[in-house]
């Protein structure tokens, strides 16, 4: 069953529930000179969309996506946390420089001077949909900085999801997603404990399996799950259960043996 195709720009409830959580995000992180929270539906043509934002976020996010490239790009892109020290000076971004963001908005020149750090972190809605939280600082970033906006990513799906619900034909596909997001968090558990790994690794082995086997990622999470208990996986009786289809068991059991493999045998 596929996610909702939700437009949050049509409920102004949600916005105002986005900008509380985007201050409180401030309030928690030193330095901040912008926020933003910006969602990508793969069926939409018109690209990723600021729904929100304070300070310099929205220019940021949009200086970013104009082809400059930036932690928001690569986030969306790659569907890991992405963090940078320097913005300006970043070898990832060579595009990314102090003239020109300043040139796209020369109205805050001051504001772009004091730049240094900046993080992103992307939430996955569906398969096709993806919620990045990020933040600009005047002060390098830091894992402390990606560790909070982990937080608020959590909330932020949270409004998105609470507000899609409101809607009776979107609730069970709401549902859905929330039991997607379960399975893809145990099947990253198990890699974790495999490989001994951060979450963060573990993101990164599961979605490129899934862009590599060009299977679902919500399906490839539970046949992963189901191939190493040798079991169905337990799913809520609260929506459809996910049902991996024959590509996806292979991919599952084809990923788990390349990854066993790939750990070091203890030989004491």
């Amino acid at each position: 069953m596929p996610g909702p195709h939700f437009q949050p720009l049509a409920h102004p409830h949600l916005l105002a529930m986005l900008t509380r959580i985007l201050e409180r995000a401030e309030a928690d992180l030193r330095g901040t000179l912008g926020t933003s929270v910006t969602v990508h539906d793969g069926r939409d043509a018109d690209g990723p969309t600021v729904i929100a934002s304070l300070g310099v976020g929205a220019d940021m996010v949009g200086a970013q996506l104009s082809g400059l490239g930036g932690p928001v790009a690569d986030a969306l892109t790659h569907q890991i946390p992405v963090v940078a020290l320097d913005l300006w000076t970043d070898e990832r971004w060579p595009e990314l420089t102090l003239d020109a963001v300043t040139g796209r908005a020369p109205a805050r020149r001051g504001d772009w001077e004091r730049v240094h750090g900046a993080a992103a972190v992307p939430g996955l809605w569906d398969d096709d949909a993806t919620v990045v939280v990020s933040v600009t600082l005047a002060e390098p970033a830091s894992a402390a900085t990606v560790a909070t906006l982990v937080n608020y990513e959590q909330l932020v799906a949270a409004a998105l999801v609470t507000t899609a619900a409101e809607t009776a034909a979107a609730f069970e596909d709401v549902l859905t997603v929330l039991q997607s997001r379960g399975a893809i968090e145990q099947a990253k558990g198990a890699l974790m404990g495999l490989l001994g790994c951060d979450a963060e690794q573990a993101w990164t082995v599961l979605r490129r399996a899934s862009q590599e086997f060009n299977v679902k990622l919500r399906e490839l999470a539970v046949a992963l799950l189901e191939h190493v208990a040798g079991a169905p996986a337990e799913q809520p009786d609260v929506a459809e259960h996910i049902a991996p289809d024959e590509p996806a068991r292979k991919a599952a059991a084809l990923l788990w043996s390349a990854m066993s493999t790939a750990v070091p045998q203890d030989d004491s």
